[in-house]
């Protein structure tokens, strides 16, 4: 085991000429350039308005020598952090054990890959400009500090998991792995899931400052408004922490939430999720829910807890495996929930019931791409205490009108998994994004490709989808080409096309009537669709006119460097 010193972001590792390369464009000013493209982008209204908005970010992002900061480059703030990041490195594994966010940053940092912006606003700048990193080619985390009405120090993360680099880093990925080569390995390691249990610690970080009753004002803390037709600022990479009351389980789900007033928020929690079976059942002995939410985290905790897992599964056992070490945990202010350690801040509070009073949540720019769910009542969430880290860093996850997630992240590894646990076999690969379930697979007896698309309905990690595609073995899933030409080739509309209906949905559904929500049925139809070639004639299917792979190395070796490299 190899340990290395974590050095703060900005002061360590990266060469000065690497540093120079920062130029002001970096961030915002490719795709600021055109005005007119921007207010088409981001749905505005007058160009000029975007035209005087672009002036504004970039005056934001530059400094007073005109340059975007580098990771490498020495900063002007100190960034302080544990001194302590271990790394594990074997064949397909690279395990980095992050203390904390800070640790994560630093190596994000060291990558060349981070970007600091200063002065931007809460209201729709820090969103903005993270939708703009997020389609440049280097998608570099954004941490943004001195925001527009806070102390320097109060900062805001975004886009931190959002390259294949970064993502495999918390997975443990080796990065010299292909994507399917990297997708087969962490479906292979799920199997082998063995829980690493949190570890209590009187001490922790996140006591650094305590704030309890009165003293509560959740307005300290920068809660960005990240589209333009959201309902209010909200925080929605969060890691909420509950207790069943019957079992004792520790459930750690990810939620939004939006800020309604100094102690008061009101959170998003889709039905059937854990989170909201478990407050149910306060609700339903006349209790209220206590909470626990933390705003920023390391993060392999954040992505345990938005992971569809089992109920009973727990999540800081999940995180501690990811991580190769347990997680740390504390005692709370106001509850006896076990809080991550080294968090950035954490609100602690109760969940009341419906019957003490609802407030408008929403509406808010979905994963969908639209403001599918609109405004709605909602229950209160009061918190009574804030623990919080000097100079706290708050995660920002919103998503964005097509930014996609990452592949070891997509629910295709998860619905693979459930599919080999029924017995289906053969499956070669699974892509599921945008509401599309993508199923390739090798037929092996009749019907091979309906029992593997209706598995994938009955499942815990393919819910609320639209359509599920089966394609055979010699179709890409994550190649969207290639399957519709397989649809456009292979599939009879007629005989090949089946709908499922009353499938469980989701409320935020921009599909889903009127009538259906005010019901609260969130429930829809999905599409089958068996792109295969037919079983039953199989070998009589008229043969591609694809290259053999035979003929593919040949020429490659041949004649690669006068094609020149991809």
């Amino acid at each position: 085991m190899e340990a290395r010193h974590s050095c703060a972001p900005g002061s360590c590792a990266a060469p000065v000429g690497a540093a120079l390369r920062a130029i002001r464009s970096v961030i915002v000013r490719q795709r600021f350039d055109n005005p007119l493209r921007i207010a088409l982008s981001v749905g505005a209204g007058a160009i000029r308005r975007f035209a005087d908005f672009y002036q504004r970010v970039r005056k934001y992002v530059e400094l007073k020598d005109g340059r975007v900061p580098s990771a490498g480059e020495p900063s002007n703030r100190n960034y302080a952090h544990v001194d302590r990041v271990e790394k594990k490195i074997s064949g397909q594994e690279t395990k980095v054990i992050f203390n904390d966010l800070r640790d994560f940053i630093s190596a994000v940092g060291e990558l060349g890959q981070l970007r600091v912006v200063e002065g931007a606003s809460c209201d729709l700048e820090i969103g903005a400009i993270t939708e703009v990193a997020s389609f440049k080619k280097s998608c570099p985390a954004v941490l943004f500090d001195a925001i527009k009405g806070f102390p320097a120090g109060y900062r805001v993360l975004t886009n931190f998991v959002a390259t294949s680099q970064r993502e495999r880093m918390v997975f443990g990925v080796a990065p010299h792995l292909s994507d399917p080569e990297a997708v087969l390995f962490w479906k292979n390691r799920l199997k082998e899931y063995a829980p690493i249990e949190p570890v209590e610690v009187t001490a922790a970080p996140v006591k650094e400052n305590v704030m309890v009753g009165d003293d509560v004002d959740l307005n300290r803390f920068p809660w960005p408004k990240w589209h333009q037709r959201d309902g209010g600022p909200y925080i929605c990479a969060t890691s909420s922490v509950t207790r069943d009351p019957d079992s004792g389980y520790i459930n750690v789900g990810s939620y939004r939430y939006m800020l309604i007033g100094r102690n008061k928020i009101v959170a998003h929690i889709g039905s059937g999720h854990h989170g909201d079976v478990i407050r149910k059942k306060y609700w339903a002995k006349g209790k209220a829910c206590p909470v626990a939410i933390s705003l920023g985290q390391d993060p392999a905790l954040l992505i345990a807890a938005g992971t569809n897992t089992s109920w009973g599964v727990s999540e800081y056992g999940f995180a501690g495996w990811m991580r190769g070490a347990p997680v740390e945990v504390t005692k709370g202010a106001t509850t006896d929930l076990p809080i991550p350690a080294t968090a950035e801040v954490v609100l602690e509070g109760e969940m009341l019931a419906p019957d003490a009073g609802l407030e408008i949540e929403g509406p808010f720019g979905e994963f969908s791409g639209y403001y599918g769910g609109g405004a709605r009542p909602a229950p209160v969430t009061i918190i009574k205490s804030v623990l919080h880290r000097h100079q706290p860093i708050i995660l920002g996850a919103p998503p964005f009108l097509g930014a996609s997630r990452g592949i070891l992240t997509s629910r295709g590894i998860l619905v693979w998994n459930e599919l080999e646990a029924l017995g289906i076999p053969d499956i070669k690969a699974i892509n599921y994004s945008w509401g599309m379930c993508i199923i390739s697979l090798k037929q092996s007896y009749p019907g091979h490709a309906m029992r593997a698309a209706h598995g994938a309905l009955g499942g815990t990690a393919g819910y609320h989808g639209r359509f599920v595609i089966v394609v055979d073995e010699d179709i890409d899933p994550y190649n969207l080409e290639q399957v519709l030409w397989a649809i456009a080739t292979r599939c009879d509309p007629e005989t090949s096309v089946d709908i499922a209906r009353r499938i469980w949905s989701y409320k935020i559904d921009p599909r889903l009537p009127k009538h259906k929500k005010e019901a609260a049925d969130y429930t829809g139809s999905v599409a089958i669709i068996d792109a295969c070639r037919p079983y039953h004639w199989y070998d009589e299917f008229p043969a591609t006119t694809q290259i053999s792979e035979e003929l593919l190395k040949e020429t490659h070796a041949k004649w690669g460097k006068v094609l020149g490299e991809d």
